[in-house]
């Protein structure tokens, strides 16, 4: 009785709905019938208008700022025209102009430096002038041996010197700086091509 009594509330369920489904359906196409049917077609779009008028306040321009007014006016260039004959040409040549020429200067990066020990064909000295004592570290009596490390050229020339190690004194490792600058050496080369390579250089500075 209990299977009997649920199959028949099942089967009421699933006819109510088809029928509210039927219903809602038939209410919605008569609502949109009625809407095309009743409401206007055209809608009518009236313009703004201003609830007050606007008035517009003329002022005269200072005298300072009257001749600032008008823009200067541009002449336009004139159209090129063929000239009727070859003197007319000469006569209207344009004058030579002189400017100076651009060289791009060969960037340093491009020549290698390798190191001493890994260069083939070592750097050996040709002149290695002797640094002028300061007469200051004389007159003191101040002694020391500074190192310093410079870089050869492709043309054996040293073209960078920096101090390796100090003497302790300042005057001493400047003077030895400054001959290192002057020192000439034979070429490096790697490969049978010229390379920058760094030497040592050591100056004692002694007095007898």
């Amino acid at each position: 009785m209990a299977e009997s009594s649920g199959m028949v509330v099942l089967e009421w369920e699933s006819h109510y709905y088809a029928v509210a489904i039927r219903v809602g359906a038939a209410i919605a196409l008569l609502a949109i019938l009625a809407a095309f049917l009743l409401l206007p077609k055209e809608f009518e779009v009236k313009p703004y208008k201003l609830r007050r008028t606007v008035e517009v306040v003329m002022e005269a321009l200072p005298p300072e700022l009257e001749k600032f007014a008008e823009p200067p006016r541009v002449e336009r260039p004139q159209m090129p025209v063929a000239a009727e004959s070859d003197a007319e040409v000469e006569a209207q040549t344009i004058e030579t102009t002189t400017f100076s020429e651009i060289v791009k200067r060969p960037e340093e990066t491009e020549i290698p430096v390798v190191p001493f020990w890994k260069v083939e064909v070592k750097p050996k000295p040709v002149s290695i002038p002797t640094p002028v004592y300061p007469e200051l570290a004389r007159q003191a009596g101040i002694e020391g041996e500074t190192v310093v490390k410079a870089l050869v050229g492709i043309d054996g020339s040293v073209i960078d010197a920096k101090i390796l190690k100090s003497s302790g004194n300042q005057p001493l490792d400047a003077a030895a700086r400054k001959a290192a600058m002057k020192a000439k050496f034979t070429p490096a080369k790697q490969r049978d091509k010229p390379v920058r390579v760094w030497v040592s250089m050591p100056y004692r500075f002694m007095l007898h």
